[in-house]
């Protein structure tokens, strides 16, 4: 069934990366026709076409195979189009600029030199007026923000702090703010952030009052310091007080909270997030984030306006195979929150412009309020069939301590697997590893209940208070990992075993 290869978002952001990687030393590109039949299968081109834009600044990436690739997937007249609106635009770096030329004498029978050469850049004029329009469509669309901060990173290190300089020179307030929050919370330990850093402690704008107030609570011991000293700067320019959220309120106005969904966790920790927005028009403010319970946020990747159509359907792509839960937005808030305060303040900075369309909701409590109870085998039984525990299972590539597991288990009748798993338990869910589960276990219950299934809940809440279980369930999952590896291998002989052992 064709349904099975529409990937979300991140998907093909992955499959792009693996063709990129795969052919870095191929000049041949159509020779290699295999390589694009994922990409080809998507009914939707449009997502495949943003992404490979995205990559032009990215110049460890192979240039000329984004341009076969963009040829193959945006239709000629849409590619001419972007490709001169990347010439014109100001605030595209000269890397992309000369990009879009290449590509543009190779598809468009009109281009001539003379019409492109006034618009290449001199390094030293990247800021001129078109800026500050483009600073005021960046405090509504995080797309603007995002497409900033793209070009940004595309600049050497020194170049981003004289940009920065730029900026600082000609602006002021919160249009400035606004640009170069993103910049200091993602480049926090580089000269560019702390540029950044020391331009928001000199812009009387509440917005990096909020910003650094906020990061002070997750932000390394050897930046705090800084942030403590512009903070001091802020308050004697007369902000003293954080009145973001007004700020942010009158943007969102026009706008409402439309659907928040997330995963169950998997075996990883991997949740997949989606918060979105509908504005007055009928547009649809979308934003996926992935988050896991080790680093926090992992990555991002949001439309300022699309269709309800294309919401839903992206939505019913992006958690095939499974259960999208619907939250409050607040509940939503509050797990995005302890997300971001895991990842130590270094989070993409993606997330960074987008999380504002959050800023209206208040963040509700998730703690539970249930009593734990005895178990009977039966309850536990239930619990090892939940439907989260069909991902809840290491690969074999999980840690070095599962890796040295499946190798000795090699050496292991299948009739002593039991015996081998009590054994080695601690060695695999090891004390930061058993924690982490642990508190996955937690994780799933509030989830079970804000999702309204109280019974799930509480017995997942109860199975979480009882250390003896919980070392049962971990055996669990070893079992099932044992049967995925072995399934994976196509190890008949060890299946059959397992099967009449644990699953018969």
């Amino acid at each position: 069934m064709v349904e099975k290869f529409e990937l979300n978002p991140f998907e093909i952001k992955a499959e792009i990366t693996n063709i990129l990687t795969k052919l870095a030393d191929v000049k041949d590109f159509e020779s290699y026709e295999i390589h694009y039949r994922t990409l080809d299968m998507q009914k939707d081109k449009n997502i495949i076409v943003k992404l490979l834009f995205k990559e032009i600044n990215s110049t460890h990436k192979n240039s000329d195979l984004i341009k076969f690739l963009l040829i193959r997937y945006c239709p000629q007249k849409e590619l001419t189009e972007r490709l001169w609106n990347i010439i014109k635009n100001n605030m595209a770096s000269n890397n992309a600029k000369i990009f879009a030329l290449d590509l543009l004498r190779s598809i468009d029978t009109n281009w001539s030199y003379e019409q492109c050469d006034q618009y290449l850049d001199n390094p030293d004029e990247l800021v001129n007026s078109d800026t500050k329009k483009i600073l005021d469509n960046a405090l509504a669309n995080p797309e603007v923000q995002i497409d900033f901060m793209d070009f940004l990173s595309s600049l050497p290190d020194n170049d981003k702090v004289v940009l920065l300089k730029s900026l600082s020179n000609d602006y002021s307030d919160d249009e400035l703010a606004n640009m170069l929050v993103p910049v200091f919370l993602s480049m926090s330990d580089t000269e560019a952030g702390k540029t950044a850093l020391e331009i928001l402690g000199n812009s009387k704008s509440q917005l990096a009052y909020h910003a650094l107030t906020n990061a002070l609570e997750f932000a390394d011991d050897s930046i705090k310091p800084m942030i403590n000293k512009n903070l001091s700067l802020l308050k004697l320019g007369g902000i003293r007080e954080d009145n973001s959220l007004e700020f942010y309120k009158n943007i969102l106005q026009n706008s409402k909270p439309y659907k928040f969904c997330i995963t169950y966790p998997d075996g990883h920790g991997n949740q997949a997030v989606i918060i979105s927005r509908i504005k007055k028009s009928g547009q649809i403010q979308f934003v996926a984030i992935v988050i896991d319970d080790y680093k926090g946020v992992r990555d991002c990747f949001g439309f300022n306006e699309i269709s309800k159509f294309e919401c839903n359907a992206i939505i019913e792509r992006f958690y095939r195979g499974q259960r999208a839960l619907e939250l409050a937005p607040g509940i939503l808030k509050t797990i995005l929150i302890k997300a971001e305060k895991l990842s130590g303040g270094k989070v993409p900075y993606e997330y960074v412009c987008w999380k504002n369309i959050l800023a209206d909701i208040e963040p509700e409590d998730i703690q539970l309020d249930f009593k734990p109870k005895k178990l009977s085998n039966k309850e536990f039984e239930e619990i090892l069939k939940y439907d989260f525990t069909d991902f809840w299972f290491l690969n074999n590539t999980y840690s070095d301590e599962f890796e040295e597991f499946l190798k000795e288990l090699q050496n292991v009748n299948p009739s002593d697997f039991d015996n081998f798993i009590d054994l080695n338990l601690e060695r695999v869910f090891y004390k930061d590893e058993y924690t982490v589960w642990h508190e996955r276990i937690l994780h799933t219950a509030v989830l079970k209940h804000f999702s309204g299934d109280n019974t799930a809940a509480k017995n997942l809440y109860s199975l979480y208070n009882n250390e003896t279980l919980v070392r049962e369930f971990f055996k669990n999952i070893l079992r099932k990992s044992i049967y995925e590896y072995y399934f994976a291998k196509n190890d008949r002989e060890k299946v059959s075993a397992i099967e009449e052992m644990w699953v018969k």
